[in-house]
């Protein structure tokens, strides 16, 4: 059986639920199985390449850990430019994030040929 294109999306902000964290993990253990593995950060999502202290706010100190570690196994980070244009307006964003306009998001989720998604939790 072939591996199959994995997409993640994230469009909530990593500090907002334990389940961006999760969503992150489970990235880590398919990027080991399958390839390719994409990451997609959505609006509050890009927040998690930002610098943070995640256990100040009660999440696992391992948050920030998670990005730099699929990076190097090979996984594609993927960020929203309005989102990337709008949090790093005054820094440049880490080199191995590719930026993606809304235009590309219907192409790259049809390419994808597993999508899971870790969307913002309507209240």
């Amino acid at each position: 059986m072939t591996p199959k294109h994995v997409l993640f999306l994230f469009s909530a902000s990593p500090t907002a639920h334990l389940r961006f964290f999760e969503g992150l993990r489970m990235a880590l253990g398919f990027s080991v199985s399958h390839r390719p593995v994409t990451l997609l950060l959505l609006g509050e999502g890009v927040r998690i390449l930002l610098p943070s202290a995640p256990r100040l706010l009660g999440l696992p100190g391992e948050l920030t850990e998670v990005v730099p570690l699929l990076r190097e196994l090979g996984v594609t980070v993927l960020a929203e430019t309005g989102a990337l244009d709008t949090l790093f307006f005054d820094r440049p964003f880490p080199d191995f994030v590719s930026p993606v306009s809304n235009e590309d998001l219907p192409r790259l989720l049809f390419e994808a040929e597993i999508v899971l998604p870790f969307l913002r939790r309507i209240e």
